[in-house]
């Protein structure tokens, strides 16, 4: 978790020392489906902040039942988001995920804590519908759990974002 944080405070401190930048910050509802098993799929919030017109930051909150997960992530988008509002993205990130599970043969009702720390790669495709200042997005998510070294490919996410200022 302090990981993480230290990344988020980190992207946060780079992204005010960019006075002459226009600043540009949405928030939405995020999904995180896996195209495998439709029960490891998550819900949550998430926020973006653009650095310039083609770099930004995004940090996510998303869980299910007794699943958590906090994570920051860079995005690099191919086409100036000032000519097009249609774009492809590049995007790496971090995350701690965070499962409470039950152990196999204890018949008790006791969770086991686990703490994952998870970095990901994505490539997706977004549109900003610049009337309602509303942006959907799409994207191909790998992720690899550091501790097993372990890779988990088809991730898909969705989300749609409301640009507030």
């Amino acid at each position: 978790m302090r990981r993480v944080l230290v990344v988020i405070l980190f992207i946060t401190g780079m992204s005010t020392l960019s006075f002459g930048q226009d600043h540009s910050w949405a928030f939405g509802f995020y999904g995180d489906m896996s195209v495998k098993s439709a029960k490891e799929s998550s819900f949550g919030i998430q926020g973006k902040y653009d650095l310039n017109s083609r770099n930004a930051v995004q940090a996510q909150v998303h869980g299910r039942g007794n699943f958590v997960s906090v994570g920051a992530d860079y995005l690099f988008s191919f086409l100036d988001k000032r000519k097009s509002n249609f774009n492809v993205f590049l995007g790496t990130g971090v995350a701690e995920d965070f499962v409470r599970y039950q152990e196999v043969g204890v018949k008790e009702y006791a969770f086991v804590k686990d703490e994952r720390f998870v970095l990901n790669g994505q490539i997706g495709l977004s549109y900003y519908f610049k009337p309602v200042q509303l942006s959907v997005y799409t994207g191909y998510k790998v992720k690899y759990l550091v501790e097993d070294e372990n890779f988990q490919p088809n991730y898909l996410t969705l989300g749609v974002r409301y640009h507030l200022w």
